[in-house]
């Protein structure tokens, strides 16, 4: 097994793409509100959308879609898309 099979990993790709879009939603966004282009949101954690909400959640998705959503290893990665979702969110109401 090389590494780069991980790159054939669907469940990989899809959390990726998902976080990607996340972060590159971020650039619109931040120009509508301030009209100047920050473009250091693109590596930057933290804003709306949720970067790392997206990638356990697109991650999720693709092993549900993948092994089925009734097998344990769905079961698993939803338990964690949830707690990665819950925190982010109270981190986000904690800031304001």
């Amino acid at each position: 097994m090389s590494l780069a099979s991980i790159f054939l990993n669907k469940a990989f790709i899809a959390g990726v793409v998902a976080w990607s879009i996340a972060q590159t939603l971020k650039l619109p966004i931040e120009y509508y509100y301030t009209r100047r282009w920050n473009w250091a949101l693109l590596l930057s954690a933290g804003g709306m959308p949720s970067s790392h909400s997206a990638l356990v959640s697109g991650t999720a998705h693709a092993i549900g879609l993948y092994v089925g959503f009734n097998q344990p290893l769905f079961a698993l990665a939803f338990v964690v898309a949830a707690v990665v979702i819950y925190d982010a969110m109270g981190i986000r109401r904690q800031a304001g």
